[in-house]
């Protein structure tokens, strides 16, 4: 399912520069059911790449106590997917660079502590 989003996330990029203003063709305009269907599918989307990209539990936390599924939220969960899906880009490309790397030496030396 997140690789539908994924996969949206990327393409609306890939479109952005061919807009030119008023699109109402976003996913919103099905009405209020299709919104709920959406937020849910986004947030399954987003609490799995939270996991792929170890993120805190204290900005999980706060994320999903602030959005609980408003119209007016839609731009944070949209932003939210983009930055993990970055996040995920860029772990794969760089590696087993979590920032919870065990091999880490700065993570290494504040454990000792």
């Amino acid at each position: 399912m997140f690789h539908y989003f994924i996969l949206q996330v990327l393409e609306l990029e890939s479109n952005e520069g061919k807009s030119n203003g008023e699109d109402n063709s976003g996913p919103v305009q099905g009405g209020p059911d299709s919104w709920d269907r959406l937020f849910k599918e986004q947030m399954q989307c987003i609490i799995h790449l939270w996991d792929q990209c170890h993120v805190s539990i204290i900005h999980r936390t706060q994320f999903y106590l602030l959005f609980r599924g408003d119209r007016a939220d839609q731009i944070y969960i949209e932003v939210e997917v983009r930055r993990l899906v970055w996040l995920q880009q860029h772990f794969a490309e760089v590696g087993d660079a979590s920032p919870g790397a065990v091999d880490d030496p700065a993570v290494s030396l504040i454990s000792r502590y």
